[in-house]
Order: C-alpha cells, then structure tokens, then sequence
C-alpha cells in the first residue's frame, strides 16, 4: 500500500476563514476557528455547533463544506402596523 502524499498545492477559497459559519455535508453547522497548515497540509479547524472541534485537511474536507446559509431576520420600521 503506497503512502499518502498530500496536496500541498490545495488553494484556500476567499470565502474560508476564521469566524466564517460552515456546513459541512456529515458534521454540520459550524465556525470556522483557523485556517493554516498542520504539519505541512493546508487544514481548516471547524468548531461544530455539537461541541466537537475538528481539523481537516482541506484536499478532503474542502469537497464537503459550503458556507452556512446567513438567516434571514426582518425588521419592522416605523409605526406599529395599525
């Protein structure tokens, strides 16, 4: 069995960095803690909502995030809708 060799080359999207809300397609939501390398391989720390912190590195985990979709909060203005 040959070794594993990462992608060092892995390029990190605008939209991925640290307190940015994620999901992830088997973790969840989450926030983005830190964006760097762990032992050489460009990882990504996610503090999930379930209260587990999980590195990955970003050649696997990359395919399974997506930014977390913003909710969305309405604002009355003025008057009290009589």
């Amino acid at each position: 069995m040959q070794e594993w060799q990462p992608d060092l080359n892995v390029k990190v999207p605008e939209w991925l960095a640290a307190g940015v809300r994620v999901r992830h397609s088997t973790f969840g939501d989450g926030t983005v803690g830190r964006v760097g390398t762990y032992k050489d391989v460009p990882s990504v720390w996610i503090d999930f909502d379930g209260g587990e912190t999980k590195a990955l590195a970003l050649e696997f985990g990359l395919a399974h995030l997506t930014p977390a979709p913003r909710s969305i909060r309405r604002r009355w203005f003025g008057g009290n809708g009589g």
